[in-house]
Order: structure tokens, then sequence, then C-alpha cells
């Protein structure tokens, strides 16, 4: 009997540079931190015990430009973020879920210093929802919860633990299903659908780490192992096969044991991480206040586009494999249907590949770790191309300027295309000056010195007459 705890971080742009370090001892309630003095008899399943025994200080590494007090639990929370409840309703409503009309932000207690308030705050927004297997089962939603992502672990040794701060309260979904998964497939099934369903919206955060399946596996006879941050689809068959036979061992050898985390290792066994904490640990955030989702917010979420009924779209318009696939979840996926709805003389294989591919190929020419071009800019740009004011090849010289701090309005008018009694004549001088030499290396000259200021067939046009 298996279940997923399907955890994924919504997109946001949360830019961090020069970390500063500080260092803050771990604060546990008194009566368990120091249990030998009161000479208390907690067992080793508390969680709370478990971690206290470590005796750990934490280092937490910050950001002098964009972390802020709440991360620092210098000041009470902020009002939620909006559009990330939205997009939890969004997939709250593609699971069938109930959606609560009235709910409460609660502090979920965090004893491992991957929180600097102690605590994580977590909201529920959906429960009781189902979705289907490709069989026809039908497979329940226990829960659909936002909460704060956490701090990321960066280092370890004996006595300390370093986090950094970076990625601390960013919208984090997480999506847990009913103990009805059956097999290690119908689990890596479940998994993909899920992944599926919440990549559709263009709010998954992208890269490593930003989706993470938890796995329940109990075996008749076995109390429930959760098995923490698979992130390989693949990968999950293997590991569930595992960890059943070895729960089937510890029952056949009458091995007593308690509910707890496990980590995979490398060869998709598990190891012992953590006594599993229990539901004690929620209590109500007091400096939030109730939050109410009311018919005329969940009139306005539109639920987005299947995947595999937008693949299907993008093929039709003309996009090959390689552009589409990128594309389907994609955080620009709305922007790029909205610029090949306005520009209709443009090919949207070129509004799709400069999506796809403009920050990248900036970044890499001009050795930049972050650079997103602004969307007014590639609007100005589909504008004057649309118009017929610039050619396609000028794009990337033009966002290559604009990278380093000059506007767009005065970067573009240096890449007007010429006209053709300009283009002539300047073809007719490039001719002159390269008497003698074979078309082919001729067109390369021309095409060099022209780049992004003439149509390439007109160039060739003019240098064949």
């Amino acid at each position: 009997m298996c279940g997923l705890e399907h955890n994924w971080t919504v997109s946001k742009n949360n830019r961090k540079t020069n970390y500063i370090t500080m260092t803050l001892e771990k604060i546990l309630d008194e009566g368990l931190r120091y249990n030998d003095r009161y000479k208390w008899k907690v067992p080793l399943t508390n969680p709370v015990y478990f971690e206290q025994k470590k005796k750990l200080t934490y280092i937490y590494e910050v950001y002098n430009d964009t972390t802020c007090l709440v991360e620092l639990d210098e000041e009470p929370p902020h009002n939620i973020n909006q559009e990330a409840l939205n997009v939890a309703i969004t997939v709250a409503k593609i699971l069938n879920c109930n959606i609560l009309d009235v709910t409460q932000v609660m502090r979920k207690t965090v004893v491992d210093g991957s929180n600097t308030s102690g605590f994580q705050r977590t909201l529920l927004v959906g429960k009781d929802g189902y979705f289907t297997l490709k069989n026809g089962k039908k497979v329940g939603i226990n829960y659909l919860i936002l909460e704060e992502e956490a701090a990321r672990r960066t280092s370890e040794d004996t006595k300390t633990v370093t986090f950094r701060l970076d990625r601390l309260g960013i919208p984090l979904l997480e999506i847990v299903t009913s103990p009805d998964l059956d097999t290690p497939e119908e689990v890596q099934e479940a998994a993909a659908a899920i992944g599926s369903i919440v990549t559709s919206t263009g709010k998954k955060m992208r890269g490593i780490g930003t989706i993470r399946q938890d796995i329940n596996v109990s075996v008749k006879g076995h109390p429930r192992i959760e098995i923490k941050g698979v992130q390989d689809l693949r990968h999950i068959p293997k590991v569930v096969d595992l960890e059943i036979e070895r729960q089937l061992k510890e029952i056949k050898n009458k091995v007593k044991t308690f509910q707890h985390v496990r980590n995979v290792k490398d060869d998709f066994t598990t190891k012992f991480l953590r006594p599993l904490p229990g539901a004690a640990r929620m209590y109500p955030e007091t400096d939030h206040s109730l939050i109410y989702i009311t018919p005329s917010i969940l009139k306005q979420i539109k639920l987005p586009e299947p995947l595999d009924k937008r693949k299907a779209r993008f093929l039709k318009m003309g996009l090959n494999p390689e552009l589409a696939s990128p594309l389907l979840t994609h955080p620009k996926v709305d922007f790029f249907d909205a610029l090949v709805k306005k520009y209709s003389k443009i090919n949207p294989k070129l509004i799709a590949s400069t999506i796809l591919s403009l920050d990248s190929e900036v970044r890499k020419k001009l050795n930049l770790e972050f650079y997103e071009p602004p969307e007014d800019d590639i609007l100005f740009i589909f504008n004057e191309l649309n118009k017929g004011n610039i050619a396609k090849e000028s794009i990337l010289d033009i966002f290559l300027e604009t990278a380093k701090g000059t506007l767009i309005s005065k970067v573009v008018p240096k890449y007007k295309l010429l006209s053709d009694k300009e283009l002539k004549a300047e073809v007719e001088k490039i001719k002159n000056q390269n008497k003698n030499i074979p078309l082919a290396r001729l067109i390369n000259i021309t095409m060099a010195k022209l780049r992004g200021k003439a149509d390439p067939k007109k160039v060739i046009d003019f240098l064949k007459h």
C-alpha cells in the first residue's frame, strides 16, 4: 500500500546575490533541550528529542540585498502571495478537490534548523479530490496544501549545519494522495500524472529539486515509512520494490520498528533519517488573518490547457518537437500564445526559439549569471519585426546591447533595415572592394557586414545580378 506526497516549487523570480553569514544556536523547548537534567523518559521516536541529542549549531547564509526580516524571523509575516494561492486553487480544481471557503494559515513545527522561526507556515486549500490512472483506477487526494519552502542545506559537520536562505519562503505546493497505489508502477504513473497537471499551469519553477516526491510505503503488518525526496520518476519502481523487500524482511525477522522517515541512497536502498512527526506539531498562525476563498475568486480561476492538447496545437502551427516540448512547460508559454496571436506575420518558430533560448544565449556571450529579457522589450522587438523595420538576424545583437544597460529604443534604430536603394549601393560598394573572388566567399563577406540590416535573400539576389 503506497501513497505520494508530491511537492513542487511555484515559479518566482528569486534572484539572490552577495550572501553573508550569521550564526544562531538551535532553540528547543527547555524541557526537551536538557532532557537529562529532568530525567524524563522521552522515547527515541520523539522527533524533538531525536534532534536535541545532536546538540547542533545552525549557520544561516543570508543575502544583504534580498533577505527580508520575515526570513530572519524578525517581523510578522506579510499577506499571502495571491498568485501562489491562485495556482493552488487551480490545481485543486483540476484534481476535483473540495476547496475550502475559509482557511487558516497554520504553523508546522520544524526542529531540524531549516526554518529560522522553528516552524513552517502552511495553508490547507483543498481536500477529498481525485484523479484517474490510465487503467481507470481513481486515486484519492487527501490534501492540497500551500506552504513555505524551507532553507537549503549547503554543508554540515558533527557540530554545525549551514543553511542558505535563498529558498526559504518561496511558495511550495504539497499534494498528498490517499494510500490507493498498490504497485511500484502505479506509484510511478501517479507521480507522472500529478507532475503533468502542475506543469500545465506554467507556474512550476524549473531545475533540479523543484519537484520532489515523498513516497509512503506500508506492507501489511509494518508501520508506515516515508521515503524522502525521490526526484527522478524513473527510479520510483526500483526504490519502492527495495523498500517493500526491506519491510518484508523486518516482518519475517520480527524486528521492532516505528514510523519514520528514510532517505534514498545512490543504490536506491534507503537509510534511516528521523522519526516521523505527529499531527500535534500543527497550531494556528496568529499573525495572519483568516483567508476567504470566495465564489468570485473561484470564478476568476481559468483552468490551463492539458499538455497533450497543447502539444498537438503547437505541432499543428508548425513547431517541431524540439521547440514544442520545452515550450509546453515554459513559464512564458502564455506569453508565446499572446505573441503568436498578435503578430500573425511572424513565424511561430521564431517566436518560440526567441522565448526558449534568448536568455541563455545572452548569458553565455556576456558571461552573466542572471539575465531575463523584459517582456516589454520582446514585445517592442516583435512589433518592429512585424512592421518590417528590422531583420530577425538582429534580435540577438539588439538584446546583447540592452543587457549592457542601453535602452531598447536607443538600440533598435541602429539595426533598421536598409531600403532596396541603400542595400544595392552597399552591395556594389562591397563588390568593388572585393573583386575577382569566388561568389561564395563574397556572399560570406557581404553577409557579415550587413548582418541584421538586410534580408539575406535580397543580399544574395543583388550579388548575383
